[in-house]
């Protein structure tokens, strides 16, 4: 471990913009060899730049001030001190991009939590660490069990003029996922950045049908009488029972639905009939609106499905496109100077790094440079 006289003094140098990049680098070594200091320091920053309580904004101050005590064993008073240890924290933003995904970036997704809009337009946070119960008209329906909402085996009578179907909205933030199960049985995984509005209970005839914005991985539950719709802005996907992931983001250039098991007839959304292509297991339909037509191809379904298991899996993909996934996946907005790089084609495999480490490691590959300024990782040309 680093001396805390010589990281004081690298600090100093930084906050005169004096120091050199190997020492930017030491103390970014030093913070990785210090995680829990580091958590810490995060934690508070985090606390009192928002509104709250501020008895417990004193603690984590408090909290603070004594690990500072320690660890530099500053002259200053404590407010004195605390005014560099906010600085402190803020020097940490700038020379690593960990605290950066900590929190998220809120121009990349303004919304920070994921939330469950009912039909009568009320909304509601679901936290990740509280089951509870939610109601329509004080009605039980589903329960929450962590970051998965489990809907209740039920179905409506179609003859029953007295009742109609009542949808709920699972809107999903960058950087976070969520998961529903619906009254039929069926399991859907909802990715970064996905609003997904669906019945509380379906007819126990017709369709079954769903709406998407954003990317899902569905196990539909089988059904021969009530087929399983899922509709987005440009195509419609109609299924028996079978797993398949659907993708349709505002900012993408195309929709697409990749097929894992099963079998899946997909189609234009404003033809639904003219256009159907049926799709056989490990099998992607795509479309892009400058095409006149759907189109088929035979892919590895695990580059489109890892982010259901916290991973990515890029495969000879323009960095264009990663970065958006990248800014969904970890709630930051990436902004790319290089216009050769935004052409420059990655393959690579990631789980559990951090987006630093995932830049590091396309870094290996094409020399480019990243920073952190104004709330944005910004690339640019190697100097």
């Amino acid at each position: 471990m680093l001396k805390n006289k010589h990281i004081s003094r690298i600090i100093t140098k930084f906050l005169d913009k004096t120091a050199n990049s190997e020492e930017i680098q030491e103390l970014t070594t030093w913070v990785k060899q210090n995680p829990s200091a580091f958590k810490d320091y995060v934690e508070l920053h985090y606390l009192i730049t928002r509104d709250i309580n501020k008895g417990e904004a004193e603690f984590y101050k408090s909290e603070l001030l004594s690990k500072f005590d320690n660890l530099f064993k500053p002259k200053q008073n404590k407010r004195e001190w605390l005014k560099y240890a906010a600085i402190f924290i803020g020097v940490l933003i700038t020379c690593s991009t960990f605290l950066f995904l900590k929190h998220g970036n809120t121009d990349a997704n303004t919304q920070e939590e994921v939330t469950i809009t009912f039909s009568n337009g009320t909304k509601e946070i679901l936290t990740n660490t509280i089951s509870n119960i939610i109601s329509s008209s004080d009605k039980p329906i589903a329960k929450q069990e962590g970051s998965k909402i489990i809907y209740n085996k039920q179905s409506i009578d179609k003859n029953d003029k007295t009742q109609s179907l009542v949808y709920n909205t699972v809107n999903v933030p960058y950087g976070k996922k969520f998961q529903v199960v619906l009254s039929d049985g069926t399991e859907v995984s909802l990715n970064s950045g996905t609003s997904f509005t669906y019945p509380t209970a379906f007819y126990n005839t017709g369709e079954r049908q769903v709406e998407l914005v954003g990317e899902a991985y569905f196990s539909v539950k089988s059904d021969s009488l009530r087929p399983f719709m899922v509709k987005s802005k440009e195509i419609v996907t109609q299924v028996l029972g079978t797993e398949f992931n659907f993708s349709s983001y505002p900012d993408d250039k195309a929709t697409y639905v990749v097929l894992v098991e099963g079998r899946v007839a997909v189609s234009k959304t404003d033809y639904p009939e003219a256009t159907a292509m049926v799709l056989k297991p490990n099998q992607i339909a795509y479309y892009e609106k400058s095409y006149t037509n759907i189109k088929i191809k035979d892919v590895d379904v695990s580059r489109y499905i890892a982010w259901k298991d916290g991973g990515l899996y890029f495969k000879n993909e323009d960095f264009f496109h990663i970065a958006k996934k990248l800014e969904r996946h970890y709630s930051v907005n990436i902004e790319i100077k290089d216009e050769t790089l935004k052409t420059e084609k990655f393959t690579g495999r990631f789980k559990t790094e951090s987006i630093e480490e995932v830049l590091k490691g396309f870094q290996r590959i094409k020399e480019f440079e990243y920073a952190l300024k104004d709330e944005k990782i910004i690339l640019t040309q190697k100097k």
